[in-house]
């Protein structure tokens, strides 16, 4: 089967979360599984720099990266207007059995659409939870958009694969059939082997103190305050929440609204970590803390933490599917009061991270996962 990604971003592209990670599973799978996987995608690195080269072969999927128009744009606005990819995509996507799209409201997206359209070729649509619409005049605009691109693309896509439930429903909502609707888990490759007690002594806490683990961008949509104003209790001596992850705007806001958690340690601000480091942090977290305000699915980092053997707590709006009833950690309200018990209770059950690996290596492995891709791409 000849299968073209077209993404924003791609590896090694970490900076920009899970979809580059998740987009290069995908493709290393297929591509192992005798596929020919073609991408394409932009120059996005991080920042400051732009990857490189244009083209190039990762783990058995040809990539060709188009140049951004601007890495400012894209770093700080999520504007991706890689120059030359819309031609590209018209005159070469008539050659492949399918067309993969990551997102959905991005001018990469359109031209997936408008390519596929153009050439009847299908589109598979995996959304990564951009999903979700707006209020307001950004809701107004979305739903412009929305009546232009992103409701046409979903109602002719025969494959819309949805991490969530959720999402399944916004699917739906956005003019998706129900019957093009498919329920595919992150994947996740193999987890290295973490170095026990390196992330501690990087923080300066003992192991005798129990630690928190936050892993994420310092965003307002992440919700950093309301987990620290959940937990802020139980942050005395003894306890502490690690803060990991690149300041997104919101850091100078919270040193400042607690300032003496900052002041006495209680909360410790490392700045981002991307490489196999950021396994040391899980392994030595007692428990992985992620309160998202709004819905973004499923979250790779928790679940790279649970599969470290980490108890994960998790608001609905990042749930990992089934991790509860497996006992390998709580998804719960957006409330203060639920988050602190639920984190409380994780600090109790000494077998709850390893429920939570069984759960996440059963379900979210990359060889389950990418067998279900390819399962659904051969039914196109």
């Amino acid at each position: 089967m000849r299968i073209l990604q077209v993404t924003p971003y791609f590896a090694p592209a970490w900076a920009y979360g899970g979809p580059p990670r998740v987009m290069r599973d995908y493709a290393a799978g297929l591509a192992g599984r005798g596929h020919q996987v073609d991408v394409f995608t932009t120059d996005v690195l991080d920042e400051h720099a732009r990857a490189s080269p244009r083209a190039e072969t990762l783990d058995g999927a040809r990539v060709r990266r188009f140049p951004n128009l601007s890495n400012d744009l894209a770093w700080h606005t999520k504007k991706y207007l890689p120059r030359g990819l819309l031609t590209a995509l018209l005159r070469s996507a008539g050659s492949y059995d399918v067309l993969h799209v990551t997102d959905t409201r991005t001018y990469v997206a359109a031209s997936a659409h408008l390519a596929s359209a153009a050439r009847s070729r299908p589109l598979a649509v995996s959304a990564f939870g951009s999903l979700p619409r707006s209020t307001g005049l950004r809701g107004k605009v979305k739903d412009a958009y929305d009546a232009g691109f992103v409701r046409p693309m979903l109602s002719r896509s025969p494959l819309l694969l949805a991490q969530t439930a959720h999402e399944a429903e916004l699917y739906e909502e956005l003019g998706g059939r129900p019957g093009a609707i498919r329920l595919l888990p992150l994947p996740l490759d193999e987890v290295p082997a973490a170095t026990p007690g390196a992330f501690r002594e990087r923080l300066g806490v003992g192991s005798d103190e129990r630690l928190l683990l936050f892993l994420g961008r310092v965003n307002r949509l992440k919700g950093l305050d309301v987990l620290i104003e959940a937990v802020e209790p139980l942050l005395g001596e003894g306890t502490s929440l690690a803060v990991v992850g690149r300041d997104d705007g919101q850091l100078g806001e919270l040193r400042a609204r607690f300032a003496p958690l900052f002041g006495a340690g209680r909360v410790r601000f490392t700045g981002p970590i991307y490489g196999a480091e950021r396994f040391d942090a899980y392994a030595d977290a007692d428990v992985f803390c992620l309160t998202p305000t709004h819905w973004e699915e499923t979250s790779l980092a928790s679940l790279e933490a649970a599969a470290s053997g980490t108890p994960v707590v998790l608001t609905e709006q990042a749930e990992i599917p089934g991790l509860q009833d497996a006992g390998g950690g709580f998804v719960v309200p957006l409330d203060s009061d639920a988050i602190r018990a639920a984190v409380e209770s994780a600090l109790s059950d000494d077998q709850m991270g390893e429920r939570a690996r069984a759960h996440v290596l059963a379900h979210h492995s990359r060889d389950v996962v990418v067998a279900s891709l390819e399962r659904y791409l051969l039914a196109l």
